[in-house]
């Protein structure tokens, strides 16, 4: 399965065929009650995701980063963003720390 990594900058350009399952990959500290979550909804007539998970570090810290993935699956041709922020869930009036767009080109 190709997995993309978050980039430095504020989006990642990726691309993938359609019917293949893919995972992104960003990091988070969840011991700080940040967590990524979608900034709006995503076509599911071109992507769906499938499955999210945390990946432990292998340090062994408290606190630590972790990894999240996020695996999905491109439905059909064309083109779809994924947005993501950077949020406390329960601070609903504070602007995200973080932003992210993932630009998916589906062939």
């Amino acid at each position: 399965m190709a997995v993309f990594p978050m980039s430095d900058k504020e989006n990642t350009c990726i691309q993938v065929q359609a019917g293949q399952v893919f995972s992104l990959k960003f990091v988070t500290r969840p011991g700080t009650g940040y967590g990524w979550e979608l900034a709006a909804p995503i076509d599911e007539k071109m992507l769906i995701i499938m499955e999210t998970k945390n990946e432990a570090p292998d340090s062994g810290l408290l606190g630590a980063s972790e990894n999240e993935i996020w695996i999905c699956r491109a439905l059909t041709a064309g083109r779809a963003e994924i947005k993501l922020k950077y949020v406390r869930p329960w601070e609903k009036d504070a602007d995200p720390v973080k932003q992210h767009v993932f630009n998916v080109k589906i062939q």
